[in-house]
């Protein structure tokens, strides 16, 4: 399920009718984020990117929806690096911003454990349940517009053992990962099933969709070629 909301401008829009695949003049890209994982993503594109680390505290409060939370924290990140990347990089800038939250099925949210115990906790409460998990992305042109996006992951864990819990975060040290685990290589050890239509959000970029405003937005750039 997806939820695109198209937000007010930071700068007032031109209007975009002739949208085009490609962007005669391409903008910088900027990563609103430390994450190596989205890093990684973003580079498996082909495309070029800078990196702003963000000024933002991230909320973690179950008094929002997750939908909201993540959201909020999505373009919180983003509209945190405007000044500096407009700064830096000029008026062609288009500024990218993603955060997760995972849920259990009572609704309860699971944060980034941080601590060994706390990632050991979170998946004794995970373990032969099915899991939501919230990525959302803002988009922010300069020049344009604002658009959001929460794309949802749903993933079944298996029914784990203490044992198996302890010794999987022990060689995975999922500790800055919501839900206390990977959903990819030794992660795999601990889950049951994935559903989702694109696995990347699930690592907490959702890649078709990011490349499906770029290409609306007309601020798709060039692809590298080595």
């Amino acid at each position: 399920m997806d939820l695109t909301i198209a937000c007010q401008s930071i700068i007032p829009p031109r209007n975009v009718q002739n949208k085009v695949k490609m962007s005669s003049v391409s903008p910088t890209l900027v990563l609103a984020s430390t994450s190596t994982t989205r890093l990684r993503l973003l580079k498996s594109l082909r495309l070029p990117v800078s990196v702003v680390k963000p000024e933002f505290t991230e909320i973690e409060s179950s008094e929002h929806d997750p939908r909201q939370t993540a959201i909020l924290n999505a373009a919180g990140k983003a509209q945190a690096v405007v000044p500096f990347a407009t700064d830096q990089y000029g008026s062609n800038v288009v500024i990218i911003g993603s955060d997760q939250v995972c849920c259990l099925p009572t609704g309860e949210q699971l944060h980034k454990p941080l601590t060994i115990d706390n990632a050991i906790a979170q998946l004794s409460l995970a373990s032969g349940k099915q899991l939501t998990f919230y990525t959302a992305l803002t988009v922010i042109s300069t020049d344009c517009e604002v658009v959001s996006t929460v794309t949802e992951s749903r993933v079944s864990m298996r029914t784990l053992t203490q044992d198996e819990i302890r010794s999987y975060v022990l060689a995975d040290r999922p500790l800055w990962s919501a839900g206390s685990f990977h959903a990819e290589g030794a992660g795999l050890h601990v889950i049951e099933r994935i559903e989702t239509d694109d696995i990347n959000g699930l690592y907490g970029l959702p890649v078709l969709k990011l490349l499906s405003i770029l290409r609306d937005l007309g601020k798709l750039p060039a692809l590298l070629i080595d």
